[in-house]
């Protein structure tokens, strides 16, 4: 079924959350903050956007102009002939009198945000990142599409996993079922056997096969419209899988359900961490424990908000996070089991399953 794209209702909301906030306007060059605001897709340098409480402004170049056509009826777009874009939308906030302007200092590099700081600019990078938490509908259906396509490669291709295999070559049926099914990218695929799975971001090897009997960890999600899944599965390959690690997974899997069941509206994300930590710690393998419980997920793999004990945000309704702790053992192997839940009122929705 399609979703109406509501950019055009971001784009509204986020001018009125600007005028709350007592700003003047927003400036962003950063292709996921555009995205998320035009519905466009855009590389580094396109073209730069200047948000007001009354009007939004794409700053580009002629050869650029014609990717605008989806935002064309909320956002006006400038084509840009000499100078570079920032000064384009710097030359138009002066014009316009704009004394209040917002910007993430993370999301521009040292000598855009030199230069942005010396126009009177303000560090405002918080009131968008905090915005694109709560997913719309149409965020939420792209997302749900993502999981789905991920899901279904996974149940089609672990059955054709076989002793002998690189890993590499178990990447790339995955990558291969994935964009079959309408994936537009595969942003990461990671694929580990036996003492690799104990690094958590290994890169799949052209040469390690898989041996009868040892570990598996598949770390793996894709694109579809510009929102991401993520999922990750761990087994044992064979007939006869070692007692402890057995007793690693099932303490695993007692961590991950452990905080899939505390998800809520109004949970403080670290209480979502400990729920999965405590039980790991108190097995006694808090140590090899080393990574956050989780983090949201949406236009970026890794985005807001974190599940980390550190964290000082709370879930929010429609807000989609991933729970996924670990217990990796180096030079040995590890166990990490992931999905991608979506945040309710009441309790949460698994979106990856398989």
């Amino acid at each position: 079924m399609l979703v109406k794209d509501l950019s055009k209702e971001r784009v509204k909301d986020f001018k009125r959350l600007l005028k709350q906030a007592g700003l003047d306007g927003y400036f962003t060059a950063d292709p996921v903050e555009m995205r998320y605001l035009s519905g466009v897709e855009l590389s580094d340098g396109e073209a730069v956007l200047l948000v007001t409480p009354r009007k939004a402004c794409f700053f580009t170049r002629t050869m650029i102009v014609p990717k605008m056509a989806p935002a064309a009826g909320f956002i006006s777009v400038k084509d840009v002939t000499s100078g570079t874009l920032a000064q384009a939308a710097l030359q138009f906030a002066r014009q316009a009198g704009l004394k209040t302007v917002g910007f993430a200092q993370d999301k521009v590099n040292f000598l855009l945000g030199r230069q942005l700081a010396q126009e009177g600019f303000v560090s405002a990078g918080a009131i968008l990142d905090e915005m694109r938490l709560v997913k719309y509908p149409d965020e939420i259906a792209k997302l749900k599409t993502a999981c789905r396509i991920a899901s279904e490669a996974f149940k089609e291709v672990k059955p054709q996993i076989k002793t002998g295999m690189t890993e590499h070559a178990v990447a790339a049926l995955l990558a291969g079922a994935m964009l079959r099914r309408g994936a537009e990218a595969i942003p990461f695929n990671i694929v580990c056997f036996g003492e690799n799975t104990a690094d958590a971001h290994h890169t799949a090897s052209k040469t390690r096969k898989l041996k009868k009997n040892e570990a598996v960890l598949m770390d793996f999600g894709c694109q579809y419209e510009g929102y991401n899944s993520d999922m990750t599965r761990s087994w044992w390959h064979g007939d006869n899988p070692p007692a402890q690690y057995e007793q690693i997974w099932n303490i695993t899997h007692a961590a991950y359900q452990a905080c899939a069941k505390s998800l809520r509206a109004g949970l403080p994300c670290r209480e979502a961490d400990a729920a999965a930590r405590r039980i790991i710690e108190a097995a006694g393998f808090g140590k090899e424990f080393f990574h956050s419980t989780g983090h949201g997920v949406g236009l970026q793999v890794h985005d807001g908000p974190l599940l980390g004990p550190r964290s000082v945000q709370e879930l929010e309704a429609n807000s989609p996070v991933t729970v996924e702790p670990g217990i990796y053992f180096a030079g040995k192997w590890g166990v990490r089991l992931e999905d991608t839940f979506l945040v309710t009122a009441g309790g949460s929705k698994k979106l990856t399953k398989n």
